[in-house]
């Protein structure tokens, strides 16, 4: 068999990348002040996430943001509310610059960035003043803040704003009525203008006790960011990706794979809702008002757009992935854009509800120089929803492998391209057993059940798999594309279980094993027993409810997945010593490994000739194929 994870199992499901530290800069302050509390001008300083595990600071931060970021300052005379009344505007849309090595040199400037003297986002009567501290707003103020630039010669958003020529074009939010922390902002995002550069930072309340410290701001993209990529493990043999299918109607979700019939070869495709590009699109910026396992207080959150969405997803070019020879590793993926595995800007959303469908062909190639090819087609995975939900500042990565198991076919297809013939890989196997009848034949079927298996190592970002740590699996219905609930962990229909394998293997030869072969491996259950859980904690913080089944290696080596829909029941034999022949019984052989092996037995000279070497199935002892979705990983 071929080791393909029901074809390809989303290995990666969702690996993300973020910023995770809490901790606030506090600034560099070089100069001297010698205002009283009173008279201390309000200055400002800002961090900015770079979609990884660590804030950048100074003039890296200054960079990320094109040097320049826009305030929104309110004060507080009564506590703040979610209408305009208590909001004294304080800065109004107030541009700030980065300048290196000025820090000091105004009393308005502590950090290297300055307001004093620049033009403001908002046309004001004149240039931006310094602004001090009042005590008399002794309820605290609210500044928020945003930046925006292109990569090209020209700004992108102009000072003040001209929403006519601008890519972006944002507009402050004063009052709400569901919330104060819904008073954020309205953006506007010109059809083509990347999302790489625009960023909104936290909402910062300062209490009075904090009036003379400077206002750090953490800014966060408002984009997310993806990356595809494809791995195989077929023995003997080099794979490359022919076309992707979509449904070319791109009007609606797709349920069905038997709609995505459209052959596409000049890139990645899958059938995935997600925000049109090719439109103008209108998002609104808000705050998280309070800090869950999903969610911390007063970061910015982004909501759908407004202009409609495609209902397939495009990456990469034709160079890049199609007709490539495929990596061999998860280390060493080939990416959708074929060379360093570059992130995509995509629209956050989070309120996503839909799986990713992927459906496609690909063909084998033999590495012993024979030249032989084979095509599978109609390969399919799914991701569940809970794993393209995109959040704002998130990066995603997403691995398929390709194995010895797949849910494609090698014969036909139907004119939707999907398998008419049995599915999967069955390998050619010869045996050196001599018999005295004519006509031998053996013959060995397994049944492949459809299923996807997502797996997801905790914390990893491109799903390393290490011991001592937990690991999740999830298995989805290929017909339904819902998540299956394993009822126990077992051997059942029905349930999961997971073993410690002794040596490197497929899942072709884990599912023989299965099926009764004497293939020569060991299945150990895994001890302590895995667990059936309700939720999986993502590395983007969030805790989707989603079935899956936790386990925690306890040491490196391979094990094996097996989720059962219908458990193997072997067949009993007897030994045939009356009764004659029947050309209506099929009659079996035992080899030296202890195989029973169906042989033909034309005539009933055979059958006396080789009487004492038949063998029969028990009557009402045939047993039953067994039916598993099967996973091999790799534990470092």
């Amino acid at each position: 068999m071929k080791k393909m994870n029901y074809f390809l199992a989303a290995v990666g499901a969702i690996m993300m990348a973020t910023s995770c530290t809490n901790d606030e800069f506090t600034g560099e302050s070089s100069g001297t002040t010698s205002q009283t509390k009173e008279e201390s001008p309000i200055l400002f300083s800002g961090g900015a996430s770079n979609l990884t595990r660590a804030d950048l600071y100074g003039e890296a931060a200054a960079t990320k943001l094109g040097n320049k970021f826009v305030v929104y300052g309110t004060k507080h005379f009564a506590a703040e509310d979610k209408t305009a009344t208590n909001d004294a505007i304080a800065f109004k849309n107030f541009q700030v610059e980065w300048t290196a090595n000025t820090a000091g040199t105004t009393e308005s400037n502590s950090s290297d960035w300055e307001y004093v003297g620049k033009t403001a986002y908002d046309v004001i009567s004149s240039a931006q003043t310094i602004k001090y501290w009042d005590y008399n707003a002794n309820n605290g103020y609210t500044f928020t803040a945003f930046s925006y630039h292109r990569n090209d010669t020209e700004d992108g958003i102009s000072y003040p704003a001209n929403s006519t020529d601008d890519d972006v074009s944002v507009v402050k939010t004063t009052a709400d009525e569901s919330s104060l922390y819904n008073k954020g902002y309205k953006v506007t995002v010109k059809q083509g203008a990347t999302l790489n550069n625009l960023y909104f930072s936290d909402r910062v309340p300062v209490e009075e006790e904090d009036y003379d410290k400077t206002v750090t701001f953490t800014f966060r993209n408002i984009g997310a960011r993806v990356r595809f990529g494809f791995y195989e493990t077929v023995p003997g043999y080099t794979v490359k990706i022919d076309n992707f299918y979509i449904d070319d109607a791109n009007s609606a979700v797709v349920t069905d794979f038997a709609t995505m019939n459209d052959a596409k070869t000049d890139g990645f495709y899958a059938s995935l809702q997600n925000v049109k590009t090719a439109v103008d699109q209108t998002i609104n910026v808000t705050y998280y008002e309070s800090t869950t396992a999903t969610q911390v207080i007063n970061r910015p959150k982004v909501s759908n757009p407004s202009a409609g969405y495609n209902y397939y997803l495009k990456l990469g070019n034709s160079t890049g992935l199609i007709n490539t020879v495929l990596g061999t590793s998860s280390s060493s993926p080939t990416w959708t854009d074929g060379t360093t595995g570059a992130y995509t800007p995509v629209f956050p959303f989070e309120g996503n509800t839909n799986p990713l469908l992927l459906k496609l062909d690909f063909t084998l190639t033999a590495d012993d120089g024979s030249g032989d090819e084979i095509q599978v087609r109609g390969a399919r995975a799914i991701v569940p929803a809970e794993y393209v939900k995109w959040k704002s500042n998130f990066a995603y990565t997403y691995l398929f492998k390709i194995s010895d198991k797949t849910n494609g076919t090698t014969g036909a297809v139907d004119a939707n391209g999907d398998p008419i013939d049995p599915e999967g890989l069955k390998p050619i196997t010869f045996d050196a057993i001599a018999v005295d009848v004519t006509e031998e034949l053996q013959q060995t079927i397994t049944s492949v059940s459809t299923n996807s298996i997502t797996t997801y190592a905790d914390g990893a970002i491109v799903n390393e798999y290490n011991a001592g740590k937990p690991i999740y699996v999830v298995t989805t219905d290929n017909s339904t594309h819902s998540v299956i609930t394993p009822s126990a962990i077992g051997i059942g229909a029905g349930q999961a279980r997971v073993y410690k394998v002794d040596k490197a293997t497929t899942e072709a030869s884990v599912l023989a094993k299965l099926s009764g072969s004497p293939i020569d491996i060991t299945l150990t259950p895994l001890t302590p027993l895995p667990t059936v859980e309700n939720t999986l904690p993502l590395a983007d913080g969030t805790t989707p409810s989603i079935s899956n089944v936790k386990f925690t290696p306890s040491a490196a080596g391979y094990y094996a997945y097996v989720y059962t829909t219908t458990a193997y029941v072997a067949p009993e034999y007897e030994a045939v010593t009356t009764g004659g022949y029947n050309s209506g019984t099929t009659y079996y052989m035992l080899s030296g490994s202890g195989a029973y092996y169906a042989v033909s037995v034309p005539n009933s000279a055979a059958y006396e000739e080789n009487l004492a070497k038949l063998y029969k199935v028990k009557e009402g002892k045939a047993g039953t194929a067994g039916v598993y979705d099967v996973k091999v990983i790799k534990v470092q």
